[in-house]
């Protein structure tokens, strides 16, 4: 490389050396402690409500993926095509209908022979405010977002659900930290929530996350362990 050449942001990833080691190892302390917090939390729930400790009730619908091919930055699902999966709509405190909650919206599709899935809650869509949960009175009526990262293939990557003109369709959006956010497609349920059952189905998104887009390895510490004992608590 020549004097003054910019290195590409997927080289000053992979050339952190024995600082970026440091810095990577200094976060992973608080993250699993944190994690472990989190996941004894979800658990003493789990058993004392013997269901799950959020989003406990939910309808699910069959969907479909329209990819609109954004490319490879969103790793697999950057592919121009049409998957067919499932979505959950649920509230993630379980208060009754029409009182504000955290909405939440759990896709699930088949790809590269294994389960993706693919986790987003109410929050808003700023520079700030994709970070920060909203709660709301009706399921759908807002964005939702993933609120942490995947690892990209060129670095963070946000995912987006937001609601469309035409009933029971999402617009799906992409973008890094703090940018601007990007047509992916768009996610079509295939039935009224409103009217339909729930059914169990485990969502992973540490295990089962997107091809392609990996969980950063903090991001997997935080959240392993609540997705792992409240399950033992209520298998």
């Amino acid at each position: 490389m020549r004097h003054g050449e910019q290195v590409p942001r997927t080289e000053r990833v992979r050339r952190t050396g024995p600082a970026g080691s440091a810095a990577a190892a200094a976060g992973a302390v608080p993250a699993l402690a944190a994690g472990l917090v989190l996941g004894a939390v979800m658990a003493t729930v789990a058993r004392v409500r013997r269901s799950k400790p959020l989003h406990p009730r939910g309808a699910v619908v069959p969907a479909r993926l329209e990819l609109a091919g954004a490319g490879p930055a969103v790793g697999a699902l950057g592919e121009a095509r049409s998957l067919e999966a499932v979505a959950r709509v649920s509230r993630a405190t379980g208060l009754p209908s029409g009182w504000p909650d955290i909405q939440g919206l759990a896709v699930r599709w088949h790809d590269q022979g294994r389960p993706n899935d693919l986790l987003l809650a109410s929050t808003g869509t700023g520079r700030w405010g994709r970070y920060l949960l909203r709660p709301r009175r009706r399921p759908l009526a807002g964005p939702l977002t993933t609120l942490m990262p995947f690892a990209g293939p060129d670095g963070p990557v946000y995912l987006a659900a937001l609601p469309a003109h035409q009933p029971l369709r999402l617009a799906l959006r992409w973008a890094g930290p703090r940018g601007p956010w990007h047509p992916l497609g768009r996610l079509v349920l295939l039935a009224d929530p409103a009217a339909a059952p729930d059914r169990l189905i485990r969502f992973d998104p540490v295990e089962h996350s997107p091809a392609g887009l990996p969980p950063y390895p903090w991001a997997a510490r935080l959240r392993r362990y609540a997705y792992r004992w409240s399950r033992l608590a209520w298998p």
